[in-house]
């Protein structure tokens, strides 16, 4: 897996001293459709589940092994929205 962090994104987590991240399957609704699967970044280990752990720049990456990205890359992105920030992940292989 080709791991990408995007402008900001890297800097957001020095900041915070963020030492793992979790990227797990959410579920989102949209326009009377539900159960959309969209990748979802969580702080931290996971709970329980089965994943992939990778290590990259002495952070741990914990990612759902149902989870399938374009050219086996993702790409962490920062949003912030208002007074909203948040990490998230580009490349999910919606086919």
């Amino acid at each position: 897996m080709k791991i990408i962090f995007n402008k900001g994104t890297r800097k957001y987590i020095e900041e915070k001293n963020i030492k793992a991240l979790t990227v797990d399957m959410g579920l989102t609704g949209c326009c009377g459709v539900h159960g959309i699967v969209d990748p979802e970044v969580k702080i931290g280990v996971p709970d329980v589940g089965t994943y992939n752990l990778y290590k990259e720049d002495g952070l741990d990456i914990y990612v759902n092994k149902t989870l399938r990205f374009k050219d086996d890359t993702m790409t962490f992105v920062f949003n912030n929205f208002l007074f909203t920030k948040k990490l998230a992940v580009d490349g999910y292989d919606y086919d």
